[in-house]
């Protein structure tokens, strides 16, 4: 091989596993997720808004549903009143948005059980109605958007749960579901769903049944005070041996049916209150006037978790500034490739497979109070809406992509093996 050519692949090599290296070894404690920056020195105030296709931290599949995009989902925007000078090109030095001028909206959407439509014939359940409120997934009690109880959990299309007789599932917030048993001939399994310990229902399922026989419901009463699902299961299979006993379950869908929130005009989040709370559709404004500090790099909160950020006065065009939405999400000290929800309301993100919709929530009960943990002293990644791309999967709360690379020094070693190749390479041209 020419000698040339031969270091200058070696060379590439090297910079190649020096950037996974150094890749491998920056772990992103929080991560701040971004909304499409907006300048006010060219930008109209009709147009200084943000939805789930410029701000990740919204949650909602145009793709899925692209018959539905107006108006559905999550809306953040600026809409002058008249009183001080508004936002946008006609007044770019504008920092002041006057009370009731910063709307957020969210609408909810049609969503289909998993094992509807995954499996055929199935007439016990079809669709539930989901909305996200401040980024966060929740069921419609009865398709009410003003009764939420919180998406606790989903799986995937392709995930399967395989339980060995006698073992316990562990699901989420407190709920778990034993597999009690299965029967000698191996086509009926015995189990029974929990709370905290406490035995919610037992059902005995046989796989020689009908598809809507293998679907197992829990319902109570919850919301508004009539009889609801909360828990679905289905049970793929069985087997049963002189060995091992055991029962695989598919599509499980979770809701909590013990926290439910009640949406009512006059209701506070954060900085906005509840001006219409309607079977379709929330809408609120800021019950005070937000003034924005534009200093660079400055915040100023809009929620508990929501803030606005800036550039400089005078950085936008024509003596403006640029402007965008953030929130911060801490990375959970677990696996690099999933970051869970904290105690703090912050958001999960799951980067190993972002179309997942196996979504499990981990969240503070309230709302109104859910207040934004910060990192100050380490280090933060950044996330950016784009008006052209939005989520993968509507099921999937969380609002945005990311990711945190855990150091393993498998990338070190093969920077340290490249560059002895170059050096290598050197020596032989001087030969």
């Amino acid at each position: 091989m020419n000698l040339k050519r031969f270091k200058a692949i070696a060379l590439a090599i090297f910079v190649l596993t020096l950037i996974l290296a150094l890749a491998g070894t920056c772990t992103a404690a929080s991560v701040e997720i971004r909304g499409i920056p907006l300048d006010t020195g060219s930008t109209d105030s009709q147009n200084i808004s943000w939805d789930f296709r410029t701000f990740p931290a919204f949650a909602f599949n145009a793709n899925k549903y692209s018959n539905y995009v107006s108006g559905v989902g999550e809306h953040l925007y600026f809409e002058d009143k008249g009183n001080s000078p508004a936002l946008g090109k006609d007044n770019p030095s504008a920092s002041t948005i006057d009370e009731g001028e910063l709307f957020y909206t969210t609408k909810q959407f049609p969503s289909k059980y998993k094992v509807f439509s995954e499996e055929e014939n199935v007439t016990k359940l079809s669709f539930f109605y989901m909305m996200h409120l401040f980024g966060k997934p929740y069921c419609t009690i009865d398709n009410d958007a003003t009764h939420l109880a919180k998406m606790l959990y989903q799986q995937g299309a392709s995930d399967k749960k395989t339980l060995k007789a006698g073992e316990t599932w562990d699901i989420a917030g407190g709920y778990s579901l034993t597999l009690n048993g299965i029967d000698v001939n191996g086509n009926k399994c015995y189990f029974s769903l929990y709370k905290n310990g406490k035995e919610l229902d037992t059902a005995v399922i046989s796989t020689d049944n009908t598809i809507d026989d293998r679907i197992f419901t829990a319902d109570a009463e919850f919301g508004d005070n009539a009889s609801h699902i909360y828990f679905v299961t289905f049970v793929d299979s069985v087997f049963a041996s002189a060995d091992t006993d055991f029962a695989v379950f598919k599509y499980t869908w979770l809701i909590d049916k013990d926290n439910p929130l009640s949406i009512e005009s006059g209701d506070e989040f954060g900085n906005f209150e509840v001006d219409q709370a309607l079977e379709n559709l929330i809408v609120m404004s800021n019950s005070d006037a937000i003034t924005i500090n534009v200093d660079a790099d400055s915040k100023t909160n809009i929620t508990d978790e929501w803030y606005f950020k800036t550039s400089d006065e005078g950085k936008g065009s024509n003596g403006g500034y640029v402007i965008y939405p953030a929130k911060t999400v801490i990375l959970a000290d677990q696996s690099p490739a999933t970051a869970t929800e904290t105690a703090t309301g912050t958001a999960e993100i799951d980067t190993s497979s972002p179309a997942s919709s196996n979504v499990q929530v981990q969240e503070d009960n309230s709302t109104q109070t859910k207040a934004i943990t910060e990192n100050s002293s380490g280090n933060s990644g950044e996330v950016y809406g784009t008006s052209s791309e939005a989520p993968t999967e509507a099921e999937t709360p969380a609002s945005a992509s990311s990711e945190a690379a855990a150091s393993s020094g498998f990338g070190g070693f093969l920077a340290f093996i490249s560059l002895v190749s170059i050096v290598y390479c050197f020596k032989r041209s001087q030969i």
